[in-house]
């Protein structure tokens, strides 16, 4: 594939432009069961060429699925008519880097067989119902695996090479008794078959689908909340143009004149941490083929960094923090890698706080240029260490800056999210307005 892309280098290199190539590959197994039987079997393979040409200042995109002479003649000639038809960008070129980087997991694993695959793809169906007669669905069930290969070559000499396979499972648990309702659902990820706990996940789903049928409403007021590492990582997601130099330049950014100023409480450090030994998968490099270092986003409170590419960092007359993202087919954006959120002062529990471990709406009701969102909510309500309550049918309204500010370290140990990408110490946030009865 590397003599391939060079050849597609050379032809632009000869138009005297300059330009840098993705390609991307995976091959893909998911199954699905309903009524004990398999409804969905998938197995499909995708592969993607895509080209980024600057010429006299001007971006040009393209992309190809076929890796045929006529295809990557036509990527070249179409990256380069598209050039035409864009506004000159001073900030945006190709790195000068040369020399290669690797980043392949490879864990030697015995071959499973199709059948033994299939029998716990069932299982991810019929073993939630087979442990509660109230269990009426299971809607989100599934097996699925992925090989994943990538490769990054540009005109300056700079070339990567990614790859990695993973297994997923998901279950969930819809369930009626006597006309109450409730719902919820469970996943894993691995990287290796036999690291799949098809158990834990049917258990996880169905206990808290259970709780949640005795779900009540609560008194309009204000609270203390604690998010589940899940909700919590939802949150942050939802308003990470925070850290994003790109939002920034788009205006879509609240702490963009913010740099050197206390932003969230001093007790807090969120940094971004793309080789974390208990992250799911590290990343050794971005999709500019820039090696990847720890980023102190935020320290004690004080607002240190954005994400950068090579684009925002010239834009800003700063370096790249290597967070450049982009697809084979699309533009270069920005995006974190593995984010951990420490504490200092360590507080006490709450006598009475509420656990939020489900959220609904979360994107609709969020402004992500103030920072404002509404989302109903489910979870448990805890008083004085033991779990005394199920609540439901409220919304939770707040701002996340201001909860950020208003929030007390509760225990030194960092949590993981289901999905290992995503690291906090527990967190109280006071003063919480929910809308109930």
């Amino acid at each position: 594939m590397k003599n391939l892309m060079e050849k597609v280098l050379n032809q632009v290199t000869d138009q005297k432009a300059e330009a840098d190539l993705m390609f991307a590959s995976s091959k893909t197994l998911k199954m699905s069961a309903q009524k004990k039987a398999i409804s969905t079997y998938n197995v499909s393979s995708t592969q993607i060429l895509g080209i980024r040409v600057i010429k006299d200042g001007r971006v040009g995109l393209s992309y190809t699925e076929s890796m045929d002479e006529e295809s990557l003649n036509l990527l070249v000639k179409q990256a380069l008519q598209n050039t035409e038809t864009t506004e000159p960008n001073a900030h945006e070129r190709i790195l000068n880097l040369s020399g290669s980087l690797s980043d392949e997991l490879s864990i030697p694993e015995e071959e499973v067989s199709i059948a033994l695959k299939t029998e716990h793809a069932l299982e991810l169906e019929e073993g939630v119902k087979k442990l509660d007669p109230r269990v009426s669905s299971v809607p989100y069930n599934s097996y699925s695996e992925q090989d994943y290969l990538s490769h990054y070559l540009s005109s300056k000499g700079r070339f990567t090479t990614y790859q990695d396979k993973s297994y997923s499972i998901t279950s969930s648990a819809v369930m009626d008794d006597k006309g109450k309702k409730s719902s919820f659902y469970d996943f894993q990820t691995a990287h290796v078959f036999k690291d799949l706990k098809f158990q834990k996940v049917i258990e996880t789903a169905l206990f808290h689908a259970r709780n949640l049928l005795e779900e009540k409403s609560l008194p309009t007021g204000k609270y203390n909340v604690r998010f589940s590492e899940d909700s919590l990582e939802s949150l942050m997601n939802c308003f990470s143009n925070f850290y994003s130099a790109k939002a920034s330049i788009d205006q879509m950014n609240p702490w963009s004149n913010k740099l050197g100023e206390e932003v969230i409480s001093k007790d807090l450090s969120i940094i971004d941490h793309p080789s974390f030994e208990r992250s799911f998968r590290t990343s050794k490099f971005d999709s500019e083929g820039v090696e990847r270092k720890l980023l102190s986003l935020i320290e004690d409170g004080v607002l240190k960094s954005f994400y950068h590419n090579s684009v925002t960092a010239s834009h800003f007359k700063t370096q790249t923090t290597g967070h450049a993202s982009r697809n084979a087919g699309g533009p270069l954006g920005v995006y974190g890698t593995d984010l951990l959120i420490k504490g200092k002062n360590v507080k006490p529990l709450p006598d009475k706080y509420l656990e939020v471990i489900q959220m609904d709406g979360l994107y609709s009701g969020a402004n992500r240029v103030t920072g404002a969102f509404s989302v109903a909510i489910k979870g448990y309500v805890w008083e004085r260490g033991e779990r005394v309550g199920t609540f439901g049918n409220i919304t939770l309204s707040g701002n996340l800056m201001e909860l950020l500010k208003n929030v007390e370290v509760v225990g030194d140990k960092l949590l993981a999210s289901t999905d290992e990408s995503f690291f906090s110490v527990p967190l109280i946030f006071h003063g919480v307005s929910v809308a109930g009865i």
